[in-house]
């Protein structure tokens, strides 16, 4: 595959699991519901939000032909501009989060959701190279603006019981906006007559949200909220080290984004050049797989079963989405390949989970938690880059694919260690005080 497609193909699955940072199970600091309705208005228009710029994120993989043809892009800048985002977030995701977490939590958003508008637009503009990729760099860090806003809003609008059930329905709800923008994007390319009126529509889309944020999002500042919120003392980026869990936490996810990367980048061309299959399964299996992962956050942030029992999901699901992407390497039926996609996406649901951990660490504060998640998020980032760039050195030396992506099925690997790990600091669920920084 190209280092264009796999550059593009990494920024888009970053994309999608961008939003998994948006919150799980909380501190909490409300013990009064809030009003159901407001809740809901508040909570879906976030949403909307930020499913639109995930769907700009994601997409720019089957936009990049276009792109390179009419701008005349070399192999190396279609292959940075595809990793433009990803490197974006590793480096700006901590410093964007601890500056944006210190403003109000709906300022913060608005002017990031208007940002991601405006440099989608410039995207559409760009005239070349260099517009084209100042406006991806900028719409990765508006996004990761408003990720540390998120962080705060979900704690004012939200109770124990509320959040995790929130955290499910906005994860699974991206998930399924995503399938259907990878669906409808090579259509709308040929509707809107190519990748500059697209990236328009999407900029379209995000102004709108934007407005719609503005008109119906608030804040919800009980004195609970901001008497922690102003009791915490210290610089909130000390967390990373007060917390060990997070480290844990963060590389457990790596290893798991690292190996479902490498198989989204390299996986479909093993499949049609090496084992026969053919091209439109293989973007069946694809789309089912994102299908799957929805109803699978659902259940795991439902059931109060598994919602006990959070080290044991992570265990169990890295060990199920090793053995699913070891079975896509050794079958060429197209029955196995689409079934083989769906538990893929059933294996993925600790997603939520390791984030609904990283809020429930006893004491950590509102901002805290927002550093916390932009350094899981770091780390995670980082497990995705190192992925297709693993599998890429195997197959430069050895010339097998098949090898290469078997190597990487051994990453998550780091989830059952970090599980192992963390026991020691978990009590039936509840994690044990933090030794003081």
């Amino acid at each position: 595959m190209p280092l264009a497609v796999q550059g593009a193909v990494v920024s888009g699955n970053l994309g999608r699991n961008y939003i998994r940072q948006l919150t799980s199970q909380a501190v909490f600091l409300n013990q009064n519901p809030p009003p159901a309705r407001r809740r809901r208005l508040v909570i879906g228009s976030l949403t909307s939000g930020h499913a639109v710029g995930i769907s700009i994120i994601i997409t720019i993989g089957l936009m990049l032909p276009d792109m390179a043809f009419d701008l005349g892009l070399s192999p190396f800048e279609q292959g940075l501009l595809g990793a433009s985002a990803t490197l974006a977030v590793l480096f700006l995701n901590i410093p964007t989060a601890w500056i944006a977490s210190r403003f109000r939590a709906w300022r913060v958003t608005s002017l990031g959701l208007l940002l991601i508008a405006g440099f989608a637009l410039l995207q559409g503009w760009a005239p070349g190279f260099a517009f084209l990729l100042l406006g991806r760099v900028g719409l990765a860090v508006a996004y990761a603006q408003t990720e540390a806003a998120t962080a705060l809003l979900v704690q004012q609008w939200s109770t124990r019981k509320q959040v995790a059930p929130t955290n499910g329905m906005m994860i699974s709800g991206s998930d399924i906006l995503i399938g259907v923008a990878l669906l409808m994007t090579p259509y709308l390319l040929d509707w809107l007559d190519g990748w500059r009126n697209a990236m328009f529509m999407w900029a379209g889309l995000s102004f709108v949200t934007a407005i719609i944020w503005m008109a119906l999002g608030s804040e919800r500042e009980t004195p609970e909220y901001v008497d922690r919120f102003r009791s915490q003392r210290g610089n909130p980026l000390a967390s990373i080290v007060k917390y060990k869990q997070l480290w844990f936490l963060g590389i457990g996810m790596a290893g798991g984004l690292a190996m479902e990367n490498a198989f989204n980048v390299f996986w479909p061309t093993l499949a049609q050049e090496q084992m026969g299959v053919d091209p439109r399964i293989v973007g069946l299996g694809m789309g089912m797989y994102m299908f799957a992962a929805a109803p699978a956050e659902l259940f795991v942030v439902y059931l109060s079963f598994l919602q006990t029992r959070q080290l044991a999901v992570m265990a169990v699901t890295g060990v199920v989405t090793m053995a699913t992407h070891m079975a896509l390497l050794f079958t060429d039926s197209e029955a196995l390949v689409v079934l083989f996609n769906v538990f893929r996406g059933f294996s993925i649901c600790y997603y939520p989970v390791i984030v609904t951990m990283a809020y429930q660490l006893p004491g950590i504060r509102p901002r805290e938690i927002a550093v916390g998640l932009a350094f899981i998020y770091t780390v995670m980032n980082a497990g995705a880059a190192i992925g297709p760039l693993v599998v890429g050195g195997i197959v430069q030396v050895t010339g097998n694919m098949q090898v290469a992506l078997f190597v990487t099925t051994l990453f998550p690997l780091t989830l059952v260690v970090s599980s192992l790990l963390l026991r020691p600091m978990m009590d039936n669920g509840v994690t044990q005080e933090p030794t003081p920084a």
